[in-house]
């Protein structure tokens, strides 16, 4: 029995992990449009003179020549698409794109081709660098990355009775997925979190909007509070878990004045 050749092929991805590995390597964590997530090895990145090492840094946008293996895969031949070089330099944007990267890793598998996935990463990234409502910006990535997973909140009806909602102010249920009419809550939930109607207003307009929008976007400080817990919670329940960069992201932003690495 002969065995199968391995397989090369070269794609564009985002790196949404880097770890150290021995003295020199590194492993690589790529989301890709059509091969989902790729874990791979860049042998002898961390060197100095490394042809590998200063493109394969995390939140670039990288063309890369792909060896597949039954384990982690082979990476070379890296070239720079997009460097995103307006992240590094402002600790707010940094933290913010680091927490977009680690729910689009979360968000994809290995395998499994994602090209809308990958096309949303991209473009926020991109919209980070310069966005004046950077804010609005990660809430716009929340709830398009729900859409695109087929996670999208229910916003009209409420999940609890399905009659339509007036306008007015009503909770959320992340483990619903959507609203709640204030006049109906269920028995025994605990999770129900407020959405005022300026809120509700607020969420349906993320819903169908586009990242430049989202950034023109002018929001109370209760109403991005609001939207805040609840994009965060869906995502939290659809994930089952939270995430690792929020932590960062939100001690980055509760300090004073403007950020800069």
């Amino acid at each position: 029995m002969t065995s199968r050749r391995p397989v090369t092929y070269t794609t564009d991805g985002v790196v949404v992990r880097v770890i150290d590995l021995g003295e020199a390597d590194r492993i690589i964590t790529l989301v890709t449009p059509v091969h989902g997530l790729i874990r791979g090895v860049a042998k002898a990145s961390r060197k100095p003179g490394s042809k590998l090492g200063g493109h394969l840094d995390l939140l670039r946008h990288v063309s890369v020549s792909v060896r597949e293996t039954r384990t982690l895969h082979g990476l070379s031949q890296v070239s720079t698409v997009n460097g995103f070089r307006g992240l590094r330099d402002d600790l707010d944007r940094f933290s913010r794109a680091s927490y977009i990267s680690e729910m689009a890793e979360r968000f994809s598998v290995e395998g499994g081709a994602n090209q809308p996935l990958f096309r949303l990463l991209v473009q926020v990234l991109g919209s980070l660098e310069k966005a004046v409502n950077p804010e609005m910006v990660t809430r716009y990535f929340e709830m398009r990355l729900l859409q695109l997973s087929g996670f999208a909140p229910e916003l009209s009806r409420c999940v609890e009775t399905g009659v339509e909602l007036d306008p007015a102010d009503h909770l959320y249920s992340p483990d619903r997925g959507g609203l709640v009419s204030s006049e109906a809550r269920p028995v025994g939930e605990s999770a129900l979190l407020p959405a005022s109607l300026n809120t509700i207003k607020l969420l349906r307009f993320l819903a169908r909007t586009d990242a430049g929008h989202a950034d023109e976007m002018k929001v109370g400080e209760d109403e991005n509070r609001q939207l805040s817990r609840i994009l965060r919670a869906q995502v939290h329940h659809v994930l089952d878990r939270g995430l690792q960069s929020e932590a960062f992201m939100d001690e980055v932003r509760a300090r004073p004045g403007n950020a800069r690495l």
